[in-house]
C-alpha cells in the first residue's frame, strides 16, 4: 500500500472522531459476521480479477508483497525457560525448528525501497510434527506460518473494510477510502516508513491466534483461554543506510550476512481486555504497556548468501498462509478467517498460472 498523503493535521482530526467499531466480545471469543464468507469470497475475486489484468503476458507476482528484500534462512529456538503456560504446541522448551523468512515492501507492484512502504516478513518453520493440524488450506502437513508487518496495526479493521480498501485503490477512489476510514488511514500514515535494513524493522503480528485451545462456556460460544499476538525484535546491531540504490534493503542484509550473522527475538503479547485487545478489529494496536511483551523464542541467522538466482525462484514459489499450521495456533479475527480463503486462492491461481507445481519447503534446501 502507497504512503498517505494527506496532511498531518487532517488525519489526526479524522482519528479523534473516528468511531472504534469494537464488537462487544468476551475475553478470549471471536465472532464471525453473518455475511462475512459472501465479503470472503469477494475479496478473492477482486484480487484475482486485478492481477489477471495486471499481468496479462507476464509472470503473475504475488497482490501484495510482490517485492522480495531478501529470501533467507534460519533456525528458530525455543526459550529452555519458557514458562509452562506459554509450552503450546510448537513453543516447548529448547525446540527447534529450521525456518525460511522472506522480507518484502507490501505496494502491490515493484517500487523503490526509498518510498515509505509498509514492510512485510513471512516466516515458515518446518518439521513441525506435533498437535493437530488445522484442517484447510491443507496444503502442507510440517510447517507452521508467521506472518509480520512493520507496524503494530492493520489498516483494516475487518474483511469487509479490507475489500473496499483495495476496490477504492483499483477503481482511483483511494483518497474517498482514506477519508472516510480515518483510523485506517492514520495508521498507513504511521507504518509506511523506511529503514536501512530489514532486521531494524520492529515487526507484529498486527492480528491475534490462539494459544491453546478452545471451551465452550456456558452460552455455547467458544472462549480461547489464552489468545496472543506476536512480535520480532532484533538482537543484533545490523548494518547499512539508505543510499541511492532502490534495493538497498536486500543489498544491506546480504552485505551483513556475508560478513556476519543476524538473529531476531520473538515474542507473544497476550490479549488482557478485549476492548483494548480486541480480537475482531485489526486496525487497533495492543498497547505494551498495558499488554507487555513476552520472550519466549529466539531466531538465529547464520551467515549466508541469499542473492542467486535459483534461491530467489524458490523463494518466490513459497506460498505462506497463517493457516499453515496447527490448532494450537489457530487464526483468529475476522482478517484471519480472509487469509484463510483468499491467499490460498492467490496462490493456486499464481502458482497455477506461471507453471509451478505447489510444494511443501523443508528447511534445508541449500542453493
Amino acid at each position: 500500500m502507497k504512503a498517505v498523503t494527506l496532511p498531518l493535521a487532517l488525519l489526526s482530526a479524522l482519528t479523534l472522531t473516528a468511531c472504534s467499531d469494537i464488537p462487544e466480545l468476551a475475553l478470549g471469543q471471536e465472532l464471525k459476521p453473518a455475511a462475512e464468507d459472501q465479503i470472503i469470497r469477494n475479496i478473492s475475486t477482486l484480487l484475482i480479477d486485478h492481477l489477471s489484468d495486471v499481468y496479462q503476458d507476464e509472470k503473475i507476482l504475488r497482490d501484495t508483497h510482490p517485492k522480495d528484500n531478501g529470501c533467507i534462512r534460519g533456525r528458530f529456538t525455543v526459550n529452555s525457560d519458557i514458562a509452562p503456560a506459554y509450552r503450546v504446541g510448537v513453543f516447548q522448551p529448547e525446540a527447534q525448528y529450521p525456518l525460511w523468512m522472506r522480507f518484502s515492501n507490501s505496494v502491490e507492484e515493484i517500487t523503490s525501497d526509498k518510498e515509505k512502504d509498509f514492510r512485510g516478513l513471512a516466516m515458515k518453520l518446518s518439521n513441525v510434527t506435533q498437535g493437530t493440524r488445522l484442517p484447510e488450506p491443507g496444503d502442507e502437513h510440517f510447517t507452521q506460518d508467521f506472518l509480520f508487518l512493520g507496524h503494530d496495526a492493520f489498516f483494516a479493521a475487518n474483511p469487509q473494510q479490507f475489500f473496499d480498501f483495495f476496490d477504492a485503490n483499483f477503481n482511483g477512489s483511494r483518497l474517498w477510502f482514506l477519508a472516510t476510514h480515518p483510523r485506517g488511514a492514520w495508521n498507513i500514515f504511521r507504518g509506511a516508513k523506511t529503514y536501512n535494513n530489514p532486521l531494524d524493522v520492529q515487526w507484529n503480528s498486527v492480528v491475534p491466534f490462539a494459544l491453546g485451545y478452545p471451551k465452550a462456556n456456558s452460552d455455547g460460544n467458544l472462549i480461547y483461554p489464552q489468545v496472543v499476538r506476536y512480535a520480532l525484535r532484533s538482537c543484533t546491531t545490523n548494518s547499512g543506510r539508505i543510499t541511492e540504490s532502490d534495493d538497498y534493503l536486500a543489498e544491506n542484509l546480504a552485505q551483513q550476512l556475508k560478513q556476519s550473522s543476524g538473529c531476531l527475538d520473538f515474542y507473544i503479547q497476550r490479549q488482557q481486555d478485549p476492548v483494548k485487545n480486541p480480537v475482531e478489529n485489526a486496525l487497533y494496536r495492543w498497547d505494551e504497556q498495558q499488554s507487555p511483551l513476552i520472550h519466549i523464542a529466539r531466531i538465529d541467522i547464520p551467515s549466508q548468501t541469499f542473492t542467486s538466482e535459483a534461491q530467489k525462484q524458490f523463494c518466490e514459489n513459497i506460498s505462506f498462509n497463517p493457516w499453515h499450521g496447527i490448532e494450537a495456533h489457530r487464526p483468529l479475527g475476522g482478517i484471519n478467517r480472509a487469509r484463510q480463503v483468499v491467499m490460498k486462492d492467490i496462490s493456486d491461481f499464481r502458482l497455477k498460472m506461471n507453471g509451478v507445481e505447489r510444494f511443501e519447503p523443508s528447511g534445508s534446501e541449500r542453493f
